[in-house]
């Protein structure tokens, strides 16, 4: 194997393997830090919802299966524009960094 004009032997393979296999596991933490953010941020809008609805009397205009699936999929796109800083916090104390 060749990196940039030097030759890797078999020991710097399993390291450029090894920092690959890390870099993936921080991607993927940082994913679930995210999607727990979106959670959050999904469960506290479902809870608004249902004291809106409870404090106008109206019926919901969707069923809540549907709706359940907007508001994960709305808070997901929201979470980024919010900037609540949940997901870095829990990045960092959860991978030590």
């Amino acid at each position: 194997m060749v990196i940039s004009g030097t030759r890797v032997t078999g020991q710097g393979t399993s390291q450029v393997a090894e920092i690959n296999n890390e870099m993936k596991e921080q991607m993927r933490l940082r994913k679930a830090c995210s999607d727990f953010e979106a959670f959050l941020v999904s469960y506290l809008l479902h809870q608004m919802w249902q004291a809106a609805e409870a404090i106008g009397g109206e019926k919901p205009f969707m069923s809540q299966a549907y709706r359940d699936l907007f508001t994960f999929e709305f808070a997901q796109s929201l979470v980024p524009s919010m900037r609540l800083g949940i997901a870095e916090a829990l990045y960092r104390e959860l991978s030590g960094k």
